[in-house]
């Protein structure tokens, strides 16, 4: 369980080497990866003007890939996929190159499909980890064996050995990597340090041992190279020893070859499976921390030549692949329009659009999309699991301080903000009969955005010191005899999604309709643009149940729902509560405070600000089992930002026994003030909240969310992609 900030959902940062995009554009080539912890397959490319290019989609736990030619294929939990290009060589849909498509899925169950590979035959060939074996597919079964290692007895769903990568030899499975050579259920967790192997498919026999964790074998230009997880490190096996060539700083897992190039994938240490290992403790003698993202290595001289850490949402990543000769790659979604309407036939001269599907006959609600997700697994840790599970993400542009204005969408504009207003926008009356103008402002970005601070709600300044945009801003002004009186913005979160981030009006110029039009406008130019939804997250308050709440329904937006649940207090109010002193903790437990302990925070919690008077953990029996952080957010006022327990203790009460110790510090230490909120997908924690809490906090509000479709708003299609 977890209480969390004010703060929504972090949204994908991303650092890179300098002139890491310009690198990929010269090389002629993109990059393929997948991160089961947030569901995503991405695309990296670079682009000439020295931009980083992120494509993305949501598929249900992505971890194996492999290309070939105009395919490729992908592992997930229960499927496996095949995406075909539909673009002909040179051919280009839009900036595109290569446009995959999600053509076949194989349902093998939940097998814990880990890498695969296409042998000389076109077979597929996967690595079946749960079952302990190699394996086909098949039209009459799951899956079919081909082949196991030798100390396995038994084919059963127990993930043995933790078998996991997988390279082959002129098209034929040639070596594995297994994380021990144990033969009971999950017996590989007990011989993480040292005992992983690498395996001879051929000759049935190990010809590598003393590992940790291995992962990603590869047979490139004449030797077996594989990644070492358990000790960061990069290298080949010659004479059945293990070569590093490069330490890495992050679990290493997915590795990929071009030219003389090695990309290497990097994880930080989240899960239980990397704690205490070398690596780790490596990191903490150098004072590092594990990343997540990839590197780019020189094999001749084992140096790294770029890099992309991915700083915030992804934390692990599983395979990486190199799509050569691809500048622009794309994988059209399972919830988009165009899977829907792009087909391909004989002689049909490339990619036919097909008509809109028409309005649904029928009557009564919509029923639900067969296969889609109804509600978000609940994060382990804020941050963790968060990403909407609603619709694919399309492709972002990333850039690393650049603030240059994007290309006027009118001409001759220069480095005029405001533009001539739209037609037919005028005609709303201020408060003394005055004519109300509605513009669009243009080249509208991070750094101008703030002169009009003063006219947003919440404040754009205090929004981006720790959300800062990642997307396209569109900006409404309304303004009365030249003056601004009222401004909206929204960010594109996405091609398809836009967030309205402010809205605000004069306090003299409300009640008059304005708020209204401001949004009404700002739906019909994010349509005109080709966005399909737009949506809102926002806190209670006097404005919003007077103001907003209002004026979304007045435009017909979505019923609201509760994110989060908002407190604040006085440590004078809170010490009142009886159960602060009604759990005490049994003496197996010990509660320590974190930052003299010197353990690594886990990913999710920011380290700046971290309160040492607070931030806990909770030791059963000498094994960390839980914590709970806390930052100083004002210097007389302290926000509870992270609770977590293991499972097995959280319905003992062992969270509420932790909770109430940081509290007692708190008040003891005379920190007169302290904040929280509560996610609503931890309800077991909001039903202590309002039965235990609220009586004793001096304010309770909550975040809330909802949205409105454009798709009725957008202009007809013109055909074509």
């Amino acid at each position: 369980m977890s209480t969390t900030s004010a703060d929504s959902t972090p949204s994908l940062q991303i650092t890179a080497s300098q002139d890491f995009a310009l690198w990929l554009e010269q090389q002629n080539l993109s990059l393929a990866a997948t991160t089961y912890q947030t569901n995503r397959l991405f695309f990296v490319s670079g682009q000439a003007n020295g931009r980083l290019k992120l494509h993305e989609r949501l598929f249900d736990k992505p971890m194996g890939l492999c290309v070939a030619a105009n395919r490729l294929y992908m592992t997930t939990r229960y499927q496996i996929w095949d995406f075909h290009n539909l673009l002909d060589s040179g051919e280009k849909s839009q900036e595109t190159d290569r446009l995959y498509v999600p053509h076949t899925a194989y349902t093998t169950g939940d097998v814990n499909a880990h890498e695969i590979a296409l042998d000389n035959a076109g077979k597929l060939i996967f690595v079946n980890t749960d079952f302990s074996c190699l394996a086909t597919i098949s039209p009459d079964y799951s899956f079919v064996p081909i082949w196991q290692p030798p100390f396995i007895s038994k084919l059963v769903a127990e993930d043995r050995c933790h078998l996991n990568g997988l390279t082959m030899v002129e098209g034929k499975p040639a070596y594995v990597t297994a994380c021990s050579t144990t033969d009971t259920a999950a017996g590989w967790r007990n011989h993480r340090h040292d005992g992983g192997v690498v395996i001879d498919v051929n000759h049935n026999e190990i010809i590598a041992t003393g590992l940790s964790m291995p992962h990603s074998p590869r047979w490139y230009q004449g030797k077996l190279w594989l990644l070492n997880s358990g000790t960061g490190e990069f290298g080949y096996i010659q004479d059945h020893q293990f070569h590093p060539i490069t330490f890495c700083p992050g679990f290493v897992r997915g590795l990929a070859f071009w030219q003389n190039f090695a990309f290497v994938g990097l994880s930080q240490l989240r899960s239980q499976s990397f704690t205490g290992l070398t690596l780790e403790k490596r990191l903490m003698s150098e004072g590092n921390h594990p990343q997540s993202g990839l590197m780019v290595i020189d094999l001749q001289t084992g140096e790294t030549l770029h890099w992309l850490y991915f700083q915030s949402v992804i934390e692990e990543l599983f395979d990486v692949v190199v799509l050569p000769g691809v500048r622009q790659p794309q994988l059209i979604g399972l919830q988009e329009e165009e899977i829907q309407r792009l087909v391909t036939f004989p002689n049909s001269g490339g990619i036919v659009t097909t008509k809109p599907t028409a309005k649904r006959p029928s009557k009564g609600a919509t029923p639900p999309v067969a296969g889609l997700p109804t509600s978000p697994p609940a994060p382990l840790l804020q941050g963790e699991g968060s990403n909407k599970s609603n619709g694919d993400i399309s492709p972002s542009t990333l850039q690393g301080g650049d603030t240059s204005p994007p290309t006027p969408l009118l001409q001759g504009e220069g480095s005029d903000i405001i533009t001539p207003p739209f037609p037919s926008r005028e005609g709303g009356q201020g408060g003394l009969g005055q004519t109300v103008r509605y513009q669009r402002v243009y080249h509208l970005n991070t750094s101008n955005a703030l002169t009009y601070n003063h006219l947003t709600y919440p404040s754009l300044e205090k929004r981006w010191q720790t959300q800062p945009p990642q997307g396209e801003l569109t900006g409404l002004s309304a303004s009365v005899d030249g003056a601004i009186v009222g401004f909206a913005i929204a960010e594109r979160l996405n091609s398809e999604e836009a967030e309205m981030i402010s809205l605000f009006v004069l306090p003299e110029y409300r009640q008059q309709g304005i708020g209204t039009r401001l949004v009404a406008y700002l739906e019909r130019e994010l349509a005109q643009q080709g966005c399909e939804e737009i949506v809102l997250s926002y806190s209670t308050n006097t404005i919003t149940n007077t103001a907003l709440d209002p004026l979304l329904q007045k435009l017909h937006w979505q019923p609201h729902q509760t994110n989060m649940v908002l407190g604040k207090t006085a440590t004078e109010k809170i010490a009142q509560a009886p159960w602060l002193n009604k759990f005490p903790l049994p003496p197996a437990f010990e509660v320590f405070p974190w930052l003299d302990a010197g353990l690594a925070l886990p990913p999710a919690v920011e380290s700046d600000r971290l309160e040492p008077l607070n931030s806990l953990g909770l030791r059963y029996r000498g094994e960390v089992i839980g914590w709970v952080f806390t930052h100083r957010v004002a210097p007389d006022t302290i926000r509870y930002t992270t609770l977590s327990i293991a499972e097995p203790f959280e319905k003992r009460g062992r969270g509420i026994s932790l909770l109430a110790e940081a509290i007692r510090r708190q008040v003891n230490s005379g920190v007169p003030y302290l904040t929280g909120s509560v996610s609503h997908h931890y309800p077991r924690l909001l039903q202590f909240v309002e039965r235990h809490l609220t009586p004793y906090l001096t304010g309770l509000g909550e975040v809330r969310q909802t949205s409105k479709s454009l798709i009725p708003l957008n202009p007809p299609s013109q055909g074509g992609l």
